[in-house]
């Protein structure tokens, strides 16, 4: 396999299993890494033909508008991530989406960031999911400070 390929040789070949499982993660860190182009091109080629592959489309959507600038949209995108993540009973996954949506409300000025951030705290500290969770009750200390 050719270093610059991701996962497959042709777009209509189907993503395995494996990477359609790790995708918000592996979304995740190529963004902690400031690569957005790496980002998109870890979902090329995905197709919504499963509850999981949807659910993982709809999270990293959510991540590639909040790392495109675009707090507002990508809030709404992690709400609806985080329901699907509850319906799906992926714990992880919707303690990420609770994050993504209190931090994206935080960065568009809401105020309404805290409640999303809690669940998110919750989640994370039932898990062990330190690097989080400190990342979590960093922002919730921000919502909870009165505004300048």
């Amino acid at each position: 396999m050719q270093r610059d390929r991701v996962y497959a040789p042709h777009a209509r070949e189907p993503a395995p299993t494996s990477h359609v499982v790790n995708l918000p993660g592996l979304v995740r860190c190529a963004l902690a890494l400031h690569d957005q182009e790496l980002a998109a091109r870890l979902t090329e080629g995905i197709e919504p033909r499963t509850p999981l592959a949807d659910h993982a489309l709809c999270a990293t959507r959510a991540a590639l508008t909040e790392a495109a600038g675009d707090p507002a949209e990508a809030a709404a995108l992690y709400a609806g991530a985080a329901e699907r993540w509850a319906t799906l009973g992926d714990v992880p996954e919707r303690a990420h989406a609770l994050l993504g949506h209190g931090r994206c409300l935080l960065a568009d000025g809401q105020t309404d960031a805290e409640l999303p951030l809690a669940q998110a705290h919750d989640l994370f500290a039932s898990m062990g999911y330190n690097p989080a969770l400190a990342e979590t009750e960093s922002l919730l200390a921000r919502a909870a400070a009165p505004a300048p």
